[in-house]
């Protein structure tokens, strides 16, 4: 399993819900990310750099550059699990924004 493609936040993880909105991350095969929150009249986008190193995440924001790590993790279901700041939120594939 790998994390190319679209990813939306799982509509059954009320924490991720709350605290994170209704968010979509898309990543490319070129090191990029898009992390959009998408509000009821409006998207707030996000452009990062990411890498992989073993089960972290690496970004950076080029506008803003901070480095930040994330852990993550694939459920035998595909469900990809992330981690930020120690709390895990889940994400499904979908075909796209």
């Amino acid at each position: 399993m790998n994390l190319l493609g679209t990813w939306l936040v799982d509509e059954t993880d009320e924490l991720a819900l709350a605290r994170l909105g209704n968010v979509l991350l898309e990543f490319d095969e070129n090191g990029g990310l898009r992390y959009t929150i998408r509000e009821q009249d409006k998207y707030q986008i996000i452009n990062l750099r990411y890498r992989v190193e073993g089960s972290t995440i690496v970004t950076d924001q080029p506008s803003a550059p901070q480095v930040e790590r994330t852990q993550f993790s694939f459920s035998e279901e595909g469900v990809l699990t992330l981690a930020f700041g120690g709390v895990p939120y889940r994400f499904v594939r979908t075909l796209g924004p």
